[in-house]
């Protein structure tokens, strides 16, 4: 260090920085030619480039990245040569060899000599990828990724502009936590220059109290470890709306020895990027429309009352709630109405529930009350008829007023280790039994009552003998691919052409049949005829049918029998069909269930080569949030909505499936509108009766033979109502 250094204590503390900085691990700097070649970079710039520093030297970015984005830096950097003014915390993705993909804030600077001529260019960098995806999340809730690209610092007067132009509040404390140095982004956070603190510690210059013991703290850890550290707080103390946080990373500073003598810090206001987080957490536990508890939430707070149940004699009950025909509403009124009854629906119910209880929405028309405070016997079928009473006013929306009923199932948990998953089924299975028995009402399981109770044992009767009398029959309505408007395959719909009350839909018979447990024969009689039927256009003298695929809807039953994937495979060899010909189609909500056995079978008939689709796909950001845990490569869309809302969450359901490798079928379009609104959001495929209606056998066979025209022609702006049964 030459004389001229040594003599300007102020230089030399400089220069000691200037080093510290470019051995830190935190900091990310570089300096370039007026060529855009480097000729100082910091440890990590060089790490991040899988290089060394001395290997950096010389080289472009050119060297380190793609051409195009090479282009845009050097871009960047000569048009700072040019004018001299500088980039400020400009975003971008970066490519580092370790880290691809990551969202960078980069602040660029003309670098000049002591003359004040422009030699090049110095920049810093750092990753804000956290930040990035919390913002974004919090608005839009999908995932975006931020990466860092770093800059180096050179020499002295370099450093100070690097310092002076951080965002970040940079300082340098001695062993005693006195300052020897503070950036002006410091100063503005302190409130006093540096002539103000240089030489005096945060307690002397009125730190409060309630983030000194902290800050302290930390210090002295680095100074005690030699060990870099990072800590945030709040201030002051109880964070709350008024609060700030701060993000510090600490690192130590070592003299030629190596022996630490002091501590450099880099502060960041991190207020917004906190409240992000803190709203993203109730986001991800709370139903996005009614502002009640999620699965997720109701799951944690029942498992842990049953934990408690463990310990003590408190009662733990569940009220399961399904509205009855609330498609029905949706139908006749929109989503806008339908969701606006939804909210009015958390609302009596939380008026039903007790201080204490929980309120939750499972997705769609599907409420929980969960009770885990002192209770008797009688006081469940008490809160019951509270529940189905809650339904009696009826609901009104502007000049529309309507009617609705709601069916309840209730489960008491007397044996603690039933689990959460357990409850919620015999929840489940109850409020079907109030279904199969009429509606309005409500059931409580009880395990020893029989499944064929008086009401459900007549349609269950009939179901079987359905079977024997093959009054069970399959429609088959087309998928076809938006972008080019052709026949991708059909999808099969169960229908019951029953003696005395003529064709039924699913929705008149399947919830007895669950309950009853004849799902599964039906089941396997469904994906027989759709497989044995798709088996004999694709061999027959049809060549358009050679590629086509069939949809069959499968119920969360059917999936967690044990053998249901050895079913599948000997039904699609013995009608010589391909696995990719087949999709099994799957709700939302019995995806979500957590079983052991259905995820084997799920991943069996993955790795078997079977398509699988989540049905009914809710629009919400709880939805969103699920889709990557299930493994499915189709992605069935509910009926989107004329609602700006629904459509940006539609926008977002699609674009995650896009990036998870799924396609995109909407369901149930029947205005040109609807195709159009989901043309542009880029959906994959499209069914629903303006793009053809179930055909019978005979149909499609005439379709296939030209003889009928595709479901498509004649497209125009009508309604065409959807089959509510379809």
């Amino acid at each position: 260090m030459d004389a001229a250094l040594c003599a300007d204590p102020r230089l030399s503390v400089d220069l000691i920085c200037a080093h510290n900085l470019l051995d830190s691990p935190w900091a990310i700097i570089y300096f370039k030619d007026l060529e855009s070649r480097f000729i100082k970079v910091s440890v990590d710039c060089a790490r991040v480039n899988d290089m060394t520093q001395g290997e950096m030297i010389g080289l472009t970015d050119f060297d380190l990245t793609d051409y195009a984005n090479a282009s845009a830096l050097l871009a960047d950097e000569q048009r700072i040569i040019a004018t001299g003014v500088p980039m400020i915390d400009k975003e971008e993705v970066d490519r580092f060899v370790d880290q691809p993909g990551t969202w960078v804030e980069t602040s660029k600077f003309p670098l000049r000599d002591a003359d004040g001529s422009i030699i090049g260019t110095f920049g810093i960098s750092r990753d804000v990828t956290r930040r990035e995806f919390a913002e974004q999340q919090s608005i839009w809730m999908a995932e975006e990724a931020a990466e860092a690209h770093a800059a180096v610092a050179r020499a002295e007067a370099q450093l100070r502009a690097v310092l002076d132009g951080s965002t970040d509040a940079i300082a340098k404390y001695d062993e005693g936590l006195r300052y020897q140095y503070i950036n002006p982004a410091g100063e503005r956070l302190r409130g006093l220059s540096l002539a103000e603190l240089e030489g005096r510690t945060d307690r002397q210059t009125g730190m409060a109290e309630s983030s000194l013991w902290i800050w302290e703290a930390a210090l002295n850890r680095v100074l005690g470890t030699g060990e870099p550290n990072d800590v945030e707080f709040s201030s002051p103390d109880a964070p709350d709306e008024s609060s700030v946080w701060f993000h510090v990373s600490l690192s130590p500073d070592r003299d030629d020895t190596g022996a630490v003598v002091g501590v450099f810090s880099s502060t960041r206001d991190i207020t917004d990027l906190k409240r992000a987080e803190h709203a993203l957490a109730h986001q991800a536990m709370h139903d996005s429309l009614t502002g009640l508890a999620n699965r997720y939430l109701l799951t944690d707070r029942l498992s842990h009352a049953l934990e408690r149940k463990e310990r003590s004699s408190a009662s733990v009950a569940l009220f399961f709630i399904d509205l009855d025909h609330f498609k029905d509403v949706n139908d006749a009124y929109g989503h806008e109405v339908g969701d606006r009854v939804l909210v009015d629906v958390a609302r009596r119910l939380e008026h039903v529930a007790r201080r204490g209880d929980t309120v939750a929405r499972l997705g769609g028309d599907e409420f929980i009350l969960l009770l885990d405070d002192e209770m008797t016997d009688d006081d469940v079928p008490e809160i019951a008829e509270r529940i189905v009473a809650a339904f009696a006013r009826p609901f009104s929306d502007g000049a529309v007023t309507f009617q609705l009923s709601a069916s309840v199932g209730a489960a008491i948990a007397e044996d603690p280790t039933i689990g959460a998953s357990g409850l919620l089924q015999r929840a489940d299975s109850a409020m079907y039994r109030a279904k199969v028995a009429g509606r309005s009402r409500f059931e409580v399981f009880d395990p020893r009552t029989r499944s064929d109770s008086s009401t459900s044992n007549a349609l269950e009767v009939e179901l079987r003998s359905a079977l024997e009398a093959h009054e069970l029959k399959l429609l088959y309505q087309p998928r076809l691919a938006l972008g080019d408007r052709q026949i991708l395959g059909f999808e099969a719909l169960l229908r019951w052409d029953h003696p005395e009350r003529g064709t039924l839909g699913p929705a008149d018979f399947l919830a007895a049949a669950e309950f009853s447990g004849l799902i599964i024969p039906i089941g396997a009689w469904v994906l027989n005829t759709a497989c044995a039927q798709l088996g004999a256009w694709t061999s027959g003298q049809h060549p358009a049918a050679t590629t086509l695929a069939m949809a069959v809807n499968v119920s969360g039953r059917q999936v967690r029998e044990p053998h249901f994937a050895e079913l599948v495979s000997d039904t699609l060899n013995h009608h010589g069909i391909a696995p990719w010909q087949l999709c099994l189609e799957i709700t939302e909500r019995e995806l979500a269930i957590d079983n052991p056995t259905a995820r084997e079978t799920l991943t069996a008939l993955a790795a078997l080569g079977v398509q699988l689709a989540v049905d009914n796909f809710g629009a919400t950001y709880t939805s969103l949030s699920r889709l990557p845990q299930f493994p499915v490569s189709v992605v069935k869309l509910e009926k989107l909505s004329a609602s700006a809302h629904d459509r940006r969450i539609a926008a977002m359901v699609i674009a995650m499936a896009h990036g998870l490798g799924m396609r995109v079928v909407g369901e149930r379009i029947e205005t040109t509108t609807q195709l159009n609104n989901l043309e542009e959001l880029t959906c994959d495929d499209g069914q629903g009766y303006l793009l053809g209606r179930p055909m019978s056998t005979d149909d499609v066979d005439r379709m296939l033979q030209g003889e009928a025209r595709t479901p498509t022609a004649g497209l125009d702006d009508a309604v065409m109502p959807q089959d509510p049964s379809a």
